[in-house]
């Protein structure tokens, strides 16, 4: 019997629809139509579709490109998602989960159809976002019962295929999560992470000699909505991005240029030589007419672009561009934190970062590496409190061949080893097991690392950074941390003020503004006072990434009410956040109570919220991880 919201039985509405609506619409009714000819069971439960892990470690390595430009941005689309409980997943151009993030979905069997090496083609799984997206070669959101396969209908998906240079389609990014918790601006937040990866693919790998960055609106050059073509010495069409094509209106659906021999002459009303006598000054802002006499505004330079082997490492997370003038904004704290910090660099004075939740201490240790002599080198960051407690040390130490079941046939390099010649940043260091203290405070006085499994120690040499939200002093007192560890980690200590106590709140959003390359964009006046108004108990993170969905959403334009996350507008009517216990406020008692004191505010909290993890864990200011060995000390787990 056919399903009720088959196509064949049911056509889709289409009535009061948006285009990009209709669009999707219409993309579903396609994709059911492919699954009803290939004979996809609609009534059967899915069989897991996952390869071997010798396949897919030759899948990872394959992508490790696309897996290393797009981690930053899968990390930021975590951040903003991260009130709800979805997943964010990276697969390769077949629909096969490379990587994931997040917390996921409730139901234990969707969830172990949504790790690593599960493919999510539509010939395996029917109409889904991410095989959809692939075959549509679209963004796509598909919502319970629009999925073909009755086993998927719990499920909220939305899927933007990702492409390289020249149109070459190589992934999909994807934020799947329960039905019953779909996100209102879920796709636009996806569109807008795969964009990025899309430009950081693009600059990691595209060939020529002279870069072209153009727009119909000059002050969106430079920005993520900008079109980049690269030419050879003759004026040959090399490689061009995306919003590229559409801007030259060249066409999308094919899988690359460069069967087409295109000349500068046949896109633009200028001769190549003409075009090269303006002279190359990236500083230079001109308008440009094309064939059709639309006219653009470009700048031109000599192009960065990388040589064959097109392997690269990394690029550093958009935040790494903000120095300390940048992020002086105007708070006299922050102010005096930046020049006690300045008068340190360089001197091997280890620094610690003191302040709440979300007050921009990661961005703040970017910036003084940024600033530093060693800005040249790596900036190796680890969270002490999102790793689990047994893979710490691995990450932390790296580990020889056989060091344990499981390890890589060749070792791994652990990040302090990785951080030689740079700057190793622990973030959340309150964090980290009394175990893992007393070899690290080894490594900082020995200057040397030996890895697990190893016997010969390699020397290091860093700048040391810590971070944390807790009251080392008190932890100290409480026997949970070591005062030697202390003392050695804290050469100078800097407080970072939270939101609400600063005095430069419209300074902070342009620069926030600026670091999202949307400079152009303004705020209402409701916008206005609504941040005035607000709590902000995310602190600089919260406001970073409220900013950065909302220029999205807007467009790069004015940005109103409706372009605010529902999530933040909630907020307005919540208590305010000193009435609500919190990291900074739970560790300000005297060391003797710290510890049941801090027992009762989880207990309590655990009853508010109905056991709800993630909800106790924003309220307190904890860490997933560092709640879950809380409540398992108390019995609550």
């Amino acid at each position: 019997m056919p399903n009720k919201y088959s196509p064949s039985s049911t056509p889709l509405p289409q009535v009061g629809l948006r285009d990009d609506q209709r669009a999707i619409a219409e993309a579903i009714a396609r994709s059911w139509r492919r699954c009803m000819v290939k004979g996809v069971d609609e009534q059967a439960p899915a069989e897991d579709q996952i390869i071997t892990a010798q396949e897919l470690a030759q899948r990872l390595e394959k992508n490790r490109l696309l897996l290393a430009q797009a981690e930053p941005e899968m990390i930021t689309l975590s951040e903003q998602i991260a009130h709800t409980r979805s997943l964010v997943i990276l697969t390769d151009n077949e629909g096969v989960i490379l990587r994931t993030m997040g917390e996921g979905v409730d139901e234990n069997q969707i969830r172990a159809s949504l790790l690593p090496g599960a493919s999510w083609s539509e010939e395996h799984r029917g109409t889904n976002a991410i095989g959809t997206a692939l075959v549509e070669r679209l963004a796509i959101s598909v919502q319970g019962a629009e999925h073909f396969m009755a086993y998927h209908h719990s499920l909220s998906c939305s899927a933007v295929p990702i492409f390289a240079a020249n149109n070459h389609l190589v992934a999909t990014l994807d934020v799947s999560n329960d039905l019953n918790a779909p996100q209102q601006h879920t796709l636009a937040l996806v569109k807008m992470a795969a964009q990025m990866v899309e430009n950081r693919l693009f600059h990691a790998t595209a060939e020529g000699e002279i870069a072209v960055h153009f727009h119909v609106r000059p002050e969106f050059i430079g920005t993520l909505w900008e079109g980049v073509a690269l030419f050879d010495a003759a004026g040959q069409l090399q490689t061009i991005n995306r919003s590229g094509q559409f801007q030259f209106g060249l066409p999308l659906d094919q899988d690359s240029l460069s069967a087409r021999r295109i000349a500068f002459e046949d896109i633009f009303d200028e001769s190549w030589i003409a075009f090269k006598q303006r002279g190359l000054n990236a500083d230079v802002l001109f308008p440009l007419h094309l064939r059709n006499g639309a006219r653009l505004y470009a700048r031109a330079s000599a192009s960065q672009a990388p040589s064959a082997p097109k392997k690269m490492p990394p690029l550093a997370p958009r935040e790494s561009a903000a120095s300390l003038e940048l992020l002086d904004s105007g708070d006299p704290q922050f102010k005096l934190a930046i020049t006690q910090v300045k008068q340190v660099l360089d001197k091997d004075i280890p620094v610690l970062i003191l302040g709440e939740t979300g007050a921009g201490k990661e961005l703040f240790s970017r910036a003084i590496h940024d600033a530093s002599a060693r800005r040249h080198k790596p900036f190796i960051a680890v969270n002490c409190a999102a790793l689990p407690e047994g893979l710490i040390e691995a990450e932390l130490f790296g580990y020889e061949e056989g060091a344990y079941t499981g390890a890589k046939r060749k070792g791994n390099l652990g990040k302090i080893q990785q951080a030689d010649g740079g700057t190793l940043f622990l973030d959340e260091i309150g964090d980290m097991p009394l175990s893992l203290q007393a070899r690290l405070l080894r490594v900082l006085q020995e200057r040397s690392v030996a890895p697990l499994g190893g016997s010969k120690s390699i020397p290091v040499n860093f700048m040391l950074l810590s971070a944390t939200n807790q009251k080392l002093k008190d932890k100290v007192a409480a026997g949970e941390f070591r005062s030697d560890l202390y003392y050695r980690i804290n050469g100078l200590s800097v407080q970072l003020p939270a939101l609400r106590e600063r005095l430069d709140m419209a300074r902070l959003i342009q620069v926030i503004l600026q670091i999202e390359q949307a400079p152009q964009a303004t705020l209402s006046e409701e916008v206005v006072a609504l941040f005035n108004d607000h709590p902000w108990p995310g602190n600089v993170r919260q406001l970073h990434n409220v900013l950065r969905t909302a220029v999205a959403l807007a467009d790069g334009g004015v940005i109103g009410r409706q372009h605010l996350m529902q999530d933040f507008l909630d907020e307005m009517h919540a208590k305010k956040a000193d009435a609500e216990p919190s990291a900074v406020g739970m560790t300000a008692l005297p060391a003797a109570s710290l510890k049941v004191q801090n027992d009762e505010a989880i207990r309590q909290a655990m009853l508010q919220h109905g056991g709800n993890i993630s909800a106790v864990s924003r309220q307190l200011g904890l860490s997933r991880n560092t709640l879950y060995r809380r409540l398992k000390a108390l019995n609550l787990s």
